[in-house]
């Protein structure tokens, strides 16, 4: 059982919140006099980790749907797949999953404001007990204000106490608001919050508040001067401060990449040196869930995975030792896939493309749950174009091979047909720990932030302050471990290489769909202009589609449309 997990029991006893934006009742079964009790104040905080679990799948749909990674497959079309990613407005308004994103963050916020409250008021009996909780719950609410005006933007509604009865009456003062309070909070939960070695794993810290201010003010100097002068910054000290942050988090703590890239997200290292900050799971699905559905569970191993039981040359046979579904190779889901832009990222002699795209299927003897014979292959995707006689000395060995052009059309980067069904698992989500191969609640932590995203945005924040030749030596301290011994000069950055281009590009190796990629294209400034060459399934993005829509149902439940309004630009 992870670390957290322990606390939860309280939680799950205690704290069944029930509450819909704009109707918010915190507390749930968790009385005012429990609350300000040293006991119920911490079950109260830590009940917000839980809730982080509400946000896996939606920040899925909507930080790296709709971006250059991600296009739909198969089954991902008419389904809220598809209309994340696509960019249709009346879709994207109605949209069941931004309803759910938007209420969870909201949700999430309502709690940490009570916890923010409440905290002031119980007697703790150790202020240095108390002062850490204040600072872990002034970092919570910083993480979810963050949350929401970025994917809401202008049109996100302000709150920073907490509501204990029905709100019919929007307030948008701006994002400039949301950072003020943002950074308030985060200068809060630097006074206390321990260091990474001596807190409970899973829980805030120092690192975690650090890298959440690090991108906090990467996304803060993306604005007109207006809003970042409101927060209190200019564009240059959000910079400044960035690589000062980024400095600290690699040196000072315990934080290290591994050497083996797929060993960050291997189920059997879970809590490992590269890792900042996970949302919590444990293969007990009573604690998984507050009210004892798979809503908390982590389902993300299922995205990414196509059929691999069947050829894109002849999907209606089944390859014989091959199943549907896999406990190792994944759920069958065919609802996302790598686009075909995704996949061309990396060079050859980059490690960490094998270690994040599933090339070769080996047979799995008897049953589907069991591991499979890795002497015996039975299919291979490429990634690269391969000629007839590299497919002809498989098949011949009784190898089944798909050619990346059975996959895609590699001259419009479409995926054919059949590869929108028979494409590449990426791996970075597998989880081989469920018991059952057709199991849709998965146990696995899920990666929030890691030390990898810490190098990317000190190489971006050096492209940022003219500092080319500190950025690519940023880069070449990551690339270590993607080098094969040999070809060493494949993965050689100089200054002159590296632009903000160029960082898109490093951000899409080493971070691919790790939930944050849509949010690292709108602070660029590039979004719109980049999806739309590298996506050639996305044609109706626009440049106000760096913001979210307001989901309509939220519309409903508000009184002064007057003055609480849509985001420009949607319809």
């Amino acid at each position: 059982m992870k670390n957290i997990a322990i606390f939860l029991l309280i939680v799950l006893s205690a704290s069944s919140f029930s509450c819909d934006f704009l109707e918010e009742e915190p507390k749930g079964l968790i009385s005012d006099t429990y609350a300000k009790t040293e006991e119920g104040v911490e079950s109260l905080i830590l009940s917000i980790y839980q809730r982080n679990r509400y946000l896996t799948e939606r920040l899925y749909k909507f930080a790296d749907c709709g971006t250059d990674l991600t296009t739909y497959a198969t089954n991902g079309v008419g389904w809220p797949y598809e209309e994340a990613m696509i960019y249709n407005d009346p879709l994207m308004i109605s949209n069941r999953w931004n309803s759910q994103y938007w209420k969870y963050l909201y949700k999430g916020l309502n709690v940490a404001n009570l916890g923010v409250q409440y905290i002031q008021e119980t007697p703790i009996a150790h202020e240095e007990k108390k002062n850490q909780l204040i600072s872990e719950v002034h970092a919570l609410r910083a993480f979810y204000l963050f949350m929401i005006v970025e994917t809401y933007g202008p049109a996100s509604h302000y709150a920073d106490t907490p509501s204990q009865s029905v709100i019919t009456e929007g307030y948008q003062p701006g994002i400039a608001v949301f950072y003020k309070k943002i950074l308030e909070d985060l200068d809060i939960a630097f006074q206390y919050l321990d260091i990474p070695q001596n807190t409970q794993w899973g829980r805030m810290n120092i690192g975690v508040a650090k890298t959440l201010k690090m991108r906090v003010l990467m996304a803060l100097a993306a604005y007109d001067d207006a809003i970042i002068t409101g927060a209190g910054y200019t564009k240059q000290q959000c910079y400044d401060e960035v690589v000062r942050l980024c400095n600290s988090i690699i040196n000072d703590y315990n934080y290290k990449l591994l050497d083996n890239y797929a060993s960050v997200f291997d189920v059997n290292n879970q809590i490992n040196d590269e890792i900042i900050w996970s949302i919590q799971y444990t293969s007990d699905l009573v604690y998984n869930g507050m009210d004892l559905t798979d809503i908390d569970a982590n389902s993300m191993h299922r995205y990414f995975v196509g059929w691999y039981n069947k050829s894109a040359k002849n999907p209606n046979i089944n390859i014989d030792g091959l199943w549907s579904h896999s406990r190792v190779y994944g759920r069958e889901y065919r609802c996302t896939m790598p686009t075909y832009y995704y996949i061309s990222l990396f060079d050859k002699f980059d490690k960490r493309r094998e270690q994040t795209f599933q090339t070769a299927w080996c047979r799995i003897p008897d049953n589907w749950n069991n591991e499979p014979d890795y002497s015996d292959t039975l299919l291979i995707r490429t990634l690269d174009v391969v000629s007839d006689e590299y497919v002809k000395s498989y098949e011949d060995r009784g190898i089944i091979v798909d050619n990346i052009t059975d996959l895609y059309d590699i001259n419009t980067g479409i995926p054919t047909i059949n590869g929108r069904s028979c494409h590449h698992t990426m791996t970075k989500y597998l989880d081989p720990s469920r018991d059952e191969a057709k199991r849709e609640e998965g146990f696995k932590d899920l990666i929030l932030m890691r030390l990898g995203e810490v190098y990317i945005t000190l190489a971006e924040a050096y492209v940022r302050t003219n500092q080319p030749e500190k950025a690519a030596e940023v880069i070449t301290q990551l690339r270590k471990r993607a080098l094969i011994d040999g070809h060493e000069s494949a993965l050689k950055v100089t200054a002159a290489d590296v632009d903000m281009d160029f960082i898109l590009e490093e951000g899409a190796r080493e971070l691919g769909c790790e939930l944050n990629r849509w949010y690292m294209l709108k602070r660029s400034g590039k979004m719109v202009e980049w999806v739309k060459e590298h996506n050639p399934d996305i044609t109706l993005i626009k440049d106000y589609h760096i913001y979210r829509p307001l989901p309509q149902d939220a519309l409903y439940e508000v009184t002064n449309l007057d003055v609480f309004v849509q985001n420009k630009g949607y319809k």
